[in-house]
């Protein structure tokens, strides 16, 4: 692979850890978030959609991978599931915590909302450090989804300057006492095709985003408990 293909290819995957994050830089309408605050026990439809012989991997702490090939996209669809050490509230809000995202996510510079759409969903500019060209920008169109249990936010790629598409989502339910469930998909389209045997990289973002995300969490709730006791 030429060097300019590489330059482009690591470019490419700091993006793709960056659409994890983009719902990390918005506020979720008021009635969403008070609905994830008092979320009941129970474990919902996210559990069935783990294979029965991986639920005991999912429930050590391991994150459960599947994947689906999708026509015409280099790399597959991913689903990562994985188990948080910490309440729904402490994922919601951290999902809300706009501030708060730079400071974990690696390469990020800034974010900002520019539209707030009638329909509730936010349009949000992020910039990134990235080689060779020091840092871009790119747009997504975030909608937020709240049935039952589950909470999720999707979002879909409107301009990027590495990628001809990328869509994806964050869903969390219940998981036993003080734990949540959480549930990753991202499918991006890059617009060189020389990154699409890359595959086990691309793997690779995936289960970091999955397990910053889920530290930051665990962090946030060990913190909080910590502050109950003193």
């Amino acid at each position: 692979m030429r060097r300019e293909s590489q330059e482009s290819f690591v470019g490419l995957q700091k993006f793709c850890w960056h659409c994890s994050h983009i719902v990390m830089g918005l506020r979720a309408p008021v009635l969403l978030l008070t609905a994830m605050l008092v979320l009941s026990d129970v474990r919902a439809d996210l559990l069935n959609e783990v294979p029965q012989d991986a639920r005991d991997e999912l429930a050590g702490g391991q994150t459960v991978v599947k994947s689906e090939n999708v026509p015409g996209a280099p790399w597959p669809r991913l689903k990562l599931y994985k188990v948080v050490d910490a309440p729904p509230q402490v994922l919601a809000e951290l999902f809300s915590d706009y501030s708060a995202a730079p400071s974990y996510t690696p390469g990020m510079l800034s974010a900002k909302v520019i539209a707030n759409n009638p329909d509730g969903s936010k349009e949000v500019e992020y910039r990134v450090k990235v080689p060779v060209l020091q840092s871009i920008s790119y747009t997504v169109r975030n909608t937020y989804i709240q049935k039952g249990n589950s909470y999720e936010v999707k979002w879909t790629l409107l301009h990027s300057p590495l990628a001809k598409s990328s869509d994806g989502s964050l869903r969390i339910e219940p998981y036993g006492e003080g734990k949540t469930l959480m549930r990753y998909t991202n499918l991006t389209v890059p617009l060189t095709n020389l990154v699409g045997g890359l595959k086990t990289q691309a793997l690779n973002e995936a289960k970091a985003t999955v397990g910053a995300i889920a530290l930051e969490a665990e962090r946030r709730a060990q913190q909080e408990a910590n502050r109950k006791k003193s």
